[in-house]
C-alpha cells in the first residue's frame, strides 16, 4: 500500500512517498494553464508555470490553491490527479493508498472538509489531515514531546504558519496570508519605479531568489529583462540587491509582529522552554540571504534552520506518515 504525504502549497506541491525509501517523489508548481471560457486544461505544474507571461489572450494561468484555500476544486483535482499519475500511481493504487495532507494552522472545519473532498475527488479514500506546524517542526529536526514545546515559523509562497507546539497539541499559533508571493509583487513594483523596467512575476521571483537579502549591507546585482516603462519596448536593466531589501523586510517585519503576539500568549513555563530551545525555521522563503539571522536577532533567540527549508513540511509529513502512533496522535480529521 502506498503511503503519501502531500504538501499542497500555494506556490509548490510536494509529495513524499513514505512506504518505500523513495522520499520526495514530486515537487512542482501548483498551477494550471487553461484556455477559453470553459477553462480547458492545457498544461499542469512546471509546464504551466513556464507559460506565465507568454500565453495568448485566451489562455490563463490559475493557481487553484491560493493562500491555503482551495479556490477552484475542479482544477485543483485535475492538478493533483496529474501529479499522482506522474509519480506512477494507477487508479487501483490510488484507491488503496493512505495519504497525509498538510493543512494550515488553525484550519476551519470547512477547510478540512475541502481538503478531504479534493483528495476524494482524486480517488483517494484513506485520508488524514495534519496541521502544518507539526510537520514543519518535525521536518526541521525538532522532537515533539508533551513536556518540551517547540516554536516553529514557516514562511511559504502564500501562507506563513506560526505556532508553539507540543506532542499534546498546538499551544498557540496562527496562519497568515503573507509569504514569498507578496515579496515578488513588491519587487515587481520597485523595479518599475527605480529601474523604469516592467518585469513579469517569474523574473521578480528569480531576482528575489538570486540576489534577495535581508542584510542592510546587501550586495550583488542581476540583469533583468522586460519592457521599458517609458517606451514600452524590450529593455534590460541592472537591478541591485540594496534597492530591494525593504521590499522583503516589510513583510518579514509584519510576520514577526504576529510571531511576537503568539509568544506573548504563552504561559511562563512554556515561554521558558521556547527561549531555551529557540525557533525552528522552515519554508522556501528561508533561503533568502540573511533572513534566518534577521529573524533570530529580531526575536532575540537562537534559530535552527534545516538544510532544505522548502521541503521541511513534506519531510515531516513523510516521517509522521511512517509512524502509525504519531499519525493517530496528530491527525486532525480522518476519513
Amino acid at each position: 500500500m502506498w503511503k503519501l504525504a502531500i504538501d499542497l502549497g500555494s506556490s509548490m506541491t510536494k509529495i513524499y512517498r513514505a512506504d518505500t525509501s523513495s522520499g520526495i517523489v514530486l515537487a512542482e508548481p501548483s498551477c494550471v494553464a487553461v484556455a477559453g471560457e470553459d477553462k480547458e486544461v492545457k498544461a499542469i505544474g512546471k509546464e504551466a508555470k513556464n507559460l506565465i507571461g507568454k500565453t495568448a489572450e485566451y489562455t490563463s494561468i490559475i493557481y487553484p490553491v491560493y493562500e491555503g484555500e482551495i479556490v477552484d476544486m475542479r482544477l485543483a483535482a485535475a492538478m493533483l490527479k496529474a501529479f499522482l499519475t506522474r509519480i506512477g500511481m494507477k487508479p487501483s493504487a490510488i484507491r488503496r493508498a493512505q495519504v497525509l495532507l498538510a493543512v494550515p494552522c488553525g484550519a476551519s472545519q470547512r477547510l478540512l472538509e475541502d481538503y478531504i473532498a479534493l483528495a476524494q475527488e482524486c480517488g483517494l479514500r484513506k485520508i488524514f489531515t495534519v496541521e502544518q506546524p507539526y510537520l514543519a517542526a518535525v521536518g526541521a529536526g525538532a522532537v515533539l514531546s508533551n513536556s518540551d514545546p517547540v516554536f516553529c515559523l514557516d514562511i511559504g509562497g502564500g501562507v506563513t504558519n506560526i505556532a508553539v507546539v507540543s506532542g499534546d497539541g498546538i499551544i498557540a499559533g496562527l496562519s497568515m496570508n503573507i509569504g514569498g508571493n507578496n515579496m515578488d509583487a513588491n519587487i515587481l513594483t520597485r523595479v518599475a519605479r527605480v529601474n523604469g523596467l516592467r518585469i513579469g512575476s517569474l523574473t521578480a521571483e528569480k531576482i528575489k531568489n538570486e540576489i534577495g537579502s535581508l542584510s542592510t549591507n546587501a550586495r550583488g546585482s542581476i540583469v533583468a529583462e522586460g519592457s521599458s516603462v517609458e517606451t514600452c519596448r524590450p529593455a534590460a536593466s541592472s537591478v541591485h540587491a540594496a534597492d530591494l531589501t525593504d521590499c522583503m523586510r516589510v513583510y518579514v517585519d509584519k510576520i514577526l509582529e504576529y510571531a511576537g503576539a503568539v509568544l506573548r500568549k504563552l504561559p511562563a513555563e512554556v515561554a521558558a522552554a521556547v527561549n531555551r530551545n529557540g525557533v525552528f525555521l522552515s519554508g522556501g522563503v528561508m533561503k533568502l540571504a540573511y533572513l534566518p539571522q534577521y529573524i533570530g536577532a529580531k526575536l532575540e533567540m537562537r534559530y535552527h534552520l534545516c538544510e532544505e527549508p522548502q521541503f521541511a513540511t513534506v519531510l515531516g509529513g513523510g516521517a509522521v506518515a511512517r509512524d502509525k502512533d504519531l499519525l493517530a496522535q496528530l491527525a486532525k480529521d480522518a476519513e
